[in-house]
Parts: structure tokens; sequence; C-alpha cells
């Protein structure tokens, strides 16, 4: 094999996940199948692909990806469950059995590699997923649902955390890297330690991304593949804060274990290893006894595990690129949502820690996989979330998906008639961090139709991207004509991006490969590693791996439309005061 240059033993990932069967297929909810390419009648070919998957919130995309970025094949596993309150049934809790990502895993792998025959072996399995969740795990299973990363359920452990790092006349936020309150997993920690301590007892480790469960999974249990990304790790609030170096660069980072253990209950030593570097070796591979006791297909056997990294990572690295300069961003709108950028550490800390350009309550700087970079990011916990529920909600069954949402939206007139919502559903981090915020339709009337409350939750998540935008810094006014690359699912909504285009004042530039930008940039690291990219070492991505260059192919650039903007900029400046008006309403205490 390729990676037999990496010096880790095989051995160490050979013990078989045990505690669990494969469920049948017919229990998992939904599989979309997309095959793209003729090259994938060749089983001898797959050997240079990589077989790359994101473990999303509400279901696992994989896609088999050549090394020029071709897309061989695709497949979509939706969860059986979903997200749900867990047993607790606490307001802001949700909850998701990192079981059923497995689940979806074993689907999505038969479903590409199965019609290939018992030889198509992928060159690698590079993974993805969401980030900031909290999930114990031991002898290769979870021992209960994960706490997500849009659980705010431990608020009193937030203000408690908050207290004790405040001793000492310092800061939660000066000791632990992007704290943002009762969504930091040290406040997820401390509330299991109160609340389920017997289960972290038993615990051998805390994993901290959905991808990183599979990973560990996939390799058998193997407390070596416990491992953590820097950008996920990032995410968490467990983390010690960057310092610049003199080169220009932040050193490895370390978990803040001081700060971590100084509560009862949190043990440090349950913290997962840290893979660092932009291409780092495998963590494992896919052993025989795993494949059995899984039902993988028998062609996984032997087959490197890359952790990968967290989507926002992957996304990044597929929307903009390797090495991109300071300054390149883009919008993502999925289930959650954010605008990101890459920005020189050098940009944005000084050597003697004096000045930080990005300190705001909504802003996260979060490791990029290039240590050099940081990317910056004010994120959303739910964007395209909000469609979900607005389409359950609001339209009749069997006549309820996005597209049906966005026609009933189309009836109605920009800026909804002055129908605003405010699309804070689970929580928010960014522009404010408040775990109490709620979702709102204000301003109804006997002549408000179902249309206006459809279009309203599109504008409101909209609104949400202007705050978002202003915490970075971004111009708002329309002065800046350069296009803003948008990604993810929500990218295929024309409504969608052209309202987000009239509310930023901005040109979106949709990408065309929205639905493989992710997966891209997930794979974009095993291929350097395992050399199957162009140049002397193997490691320089082909032309058209990252379309475009920075903005990437588009389905058509969508310009302002002037006369909405104006609307919007009206709502706008009502909607930013709502959220302010309801909390100190006390909306947030019901």
């Amino acid at each position: 094999r390729r990676w037999a240059v990496c010096a880790m033993s095989s051995a160490m990932c050979s013990s078989p996940a045990r505690a669990r069967r494969p469920v049948p297929r017919n229990r998992i909810a939904r599989r979309r199948i997309t095959k793209l390419s003729a090259f994938a009648s060749s089983a001898s070919s797959i050997d240079t692909c990589v077989l790359s998957v994101d473990v999303g919130t509400t279901a696992l995309k994989a896609m088999l990806l050549a090394p020029d970025g071709t897309a061989i094949a695709s497949t979509e596993r939706a969860y059986a469950t979903g997200t749900t309150s867990g047993e607790s049934d606490l307001s802001g809790a949700i909850e998701q059995q990192p079981g059923e990502w497995l689940d979806a895993f074993i689907e999505a792998s038969h479903d590409l590699l199965d019609p290939l025959g018992t030889d198509a072996s992928p060159a690698g399995i590079a993974l993805s997923g969401q980030m900031q969740n909290v999930c114990p795990v031991s002898d290769g299973r979870s021992l209960r649902s994960c706490l997500l990363y849009s659980d705010v359920r431990a608020m009193r452990e937030a203000d408690d955390i908050a207290k004790k790092l405040a001793m000492d006349g310092s800061s939660a936020e000066a000791k632990l890297a992007n704290f943002k309150g009762a969504a930091a997993c040290l406040c997820k920690w401390l509330w299991l330690a109160r609340n389920d301590g017997e289960t972290l007892r038993k615990s051998t480790r805390l994993l901290l991304g959905a991808h990183s469960y599979v990973a560990y999974a996939l390799c058998g249990g193997d407390d070596e593949a416990c491992a953590c990304d820097p950008t996920t790790a990032s995410t968490t609030g467990l983390l010690t804060p960057p310092r610049l170096s003199r080169a220009g660069t932040v050193p490895e980072p370390t978990w803040a274990v001081e700060s971590i253990g100084a509560f009862d209950g949190v043990d440090p030593n349950l913290l997962p290893r840290l893979v660092n570097g932009a291409a780092p070796a495998p963590i494992g591979e896919v052993s025989r006894s795993t494949t059995d006791a899984l039902n993988l297909p028998a062609s996984l056997v032997g087959v490197p595990v890359f952790h990968g990294v967290g989507d926002l990572a992957s996304t990044t690295v597929g929307a903009v690129g390797i090495g991109a300069s300071s300054g390149a961003s883009y919008v993502y709108l999925g289930t959650s949502g954010w605008i990101a950028r890459c920005v020189p550490w050098s940009d944005i800390l000084s050597v003697d820690g004096t000045e930080d350009r990005y300190v705001g309550d909504g802003v996260f700087r979060l490791l990029h996989p290039d240590p050099s970079l940081a990317i910056v990011a004010a994120s959303m916990v739910t964007a395209g979330g909000n469609v979900e529920f607005a389409r359950k909600t609001l339209l009749p069954k069997g006549s309820n998906s996005a597209k049906d949402l966005d026609a009933r939206a189309n009836d109605a007139k920009a800026g909804s008639d002055g129908v605003l919502y405010l699309p804070h559903l689970n929580g928010e981090r960014s522009p404010f961090t408040d775990p109490t915020a709620r979702g709102a339709l204000v301003n109804l009337s006997p002549a408000t139709t179902t249309g206006t409350m459809c279009r309203a939750v599109l504008e409101g998540v909209a609104y949400n991207y202007r705050t978002l935008s202003n915490s970075l810094g971004m111009d708002t006014t329309g002065v800046i004509d350069e296009p803003l690359p948008m990604v993810g699912g929500g990218a295929r909504s024309k409504l969608w991006t052209s309202t987000i285009a009239d509310v930023l004042r901005r040109p979106i530039a949709p990408k065309s490969d929205a639905g493989s930008v992710a997966a891209r940039g997930c794979a974009a690291g095993a291929f350097q590693y395992l050399r199957l990219w162009e140049g002397a070492d193997g490691d320089l991505p082909p032309d058209g791996y990252f379309p475009g260059g920075q903005v990437g192919s588009v389905d058509g650039l969508v310009t302002p439309n002037d006369a909405n903007a104006s609307v919007h900029d009206g709502n706008y400046a009502v909607w930013s005061k709502l959220h302010e008006a309801l909390k100190g309403a006390g909306a947030g205490e019901l």
C-alpha cells in the first residue's frame, strides 16, 4: 500500500468494535446515490481515489474522489432518528446517537463500493464532520448520546466556569481560546459530570467531533485512534489561547489542562490526542476484524483512515483552496451557517500579545490546517435549519420540500410586508452569545400569508448574515463589488442567494460544485500525504481540483437589486434591535 511510508503499525487498530451490530439497510431513512463518472467502471482505478466523508447534522455524505477532483460517485444517508432533546428533555438540549453516524457510514460505503466489486479498494478514507460535540467513548463505542455543538443546556455550568476562572482577576476567555458560554465543550462536560457522572467514570476518552467518532470506530476502537484536529479543537473552548511566534506562526495547540482540571468530575486525561498539520499521517487502518464486526465492504480491509478536519476547515479549504492569501472569504449556508475568511496569524496577533484584531463576542479565531493561517469566522447556530423548521411547521405534508417553501416565498414581496423573523431557534453564538435566544416571527397581521412568513424566514437568516459580516468588519454598503463565494445546500436556492446578495449589497457567487466543495477540502490532506497529486513530491493539487481559484465555478453571478436592498436596509434597522428588546422583556426566561 502507498501509505506504507507511515511508521504506524496496522496492528494498532486491529481490535474490533465490540458493542454493536449493524442495523438492516431499511432502517436508514433515505438514500440518494449519484454516479458521476464512467471512471468508476474500472475497479483498478479506484485505488488512487479517496473516500471522502462528511458526518453532518442531518445526514452523512460520502463521495469517491479522483486525484484531479473528479467526483466518481456520491451518496447521502439520512440518520434514522436525527437530533433529539435526549432523556433530560431540557430546554436547549440537542443530542444525537453516534451509532447512527456509523450506521450511515456502513450503508454509504456499500452504496459506493459494492457496485465496483470486491477488489475496489480506495487509497484512503478521509473524514470531516460537525464539531464542538461531547461524546464519551470506551471499547470502540459511545457510552451515551452525544451532546451536539448546538446544545446549550449547560447555562448554569457556564456561569460557574466563568466565575471560577475569574477568581484570580483573569477570565475564562483569557484562559480558554474561543470560550463562548454554554455551547463550549467544557460547560457540557461539566454538566455530564454533575448529571451523568457514572458514564464519565466508565469513559476512556472524550471525542469532540462526529468525524472523530467514525474514525475511532473504523480503527476498531483503538485508543491511539482517539484524535482531534486543530480546527475542531479550537471550536471547543478547551485550548490555551494562541500566541504568535516571531516566525509569524502559532505553536502547536495544547489543551488548557490546568483550567479544565479545576472542576470536579472533569478529567483532562480523557481528552484525545491532537493531530496537527495540513497533511498528517493516518490514525490507523481498517482491519479485517472491524469489517467483519461492522459488516463493512471487504474491500476496505487495510485501507488507511485519515482523521481529517472539522467541517468548517474542510469547507474552507474546498472553497478557497490551499495557501489562500489574507482576505479570502466565503459564505457557508447549511444546517448551520457562517462567514469565514483566511487570515495570516501575523495580521491578527502581535508578538508581544498586546494586540488582537478580531476581538469580539461572536467571532471565532480558529486554527487552519496550515499553521501560518487562521480561519476567522462568525457563525450562527441555525441557518438552513430554519428552513427545515419552517417547511415542516408552515407547509402541509406532501408539499413541504425546500423547493415548495421557495415557491411559496416567491409569491411574497421583498421585505415580506414588514414581517420579521429571528433565526435563533437553538440559541446563538454570533454576532452575540446567548443560549436563551429563540426564534420569532414579528409584525404579523390579518393580511400575513404563508408565503409572507416563508419569505420572512429566508430574509431573517439573511439579516443574520449581515450581522456576521459586520462582526468581521466586512463592508455592507455596496462599495465592494468583488463576488463572495457561497457554498452549502442553501446555495442551490436562487431566491435565498439573491436575498443574501441584496441584504449584503454585494454580489454572491454560488459554487456550481457546492455539493463537492467540502469533500474536496476533506480529501486534500489525504491526497497530499499519499503523494497522489502533481509535483515532485506529489503534493500539489492539479489544475481544476479547486475549480476557478478563489471564487470557483459558479451557477451565475447573483448581483444585488438596489430597490430590494433599500427595503432590506429599512427592515434590518428594526430587525437588529429585536433580540435585545425580547431579551429585555424577559423572553429568554420563559
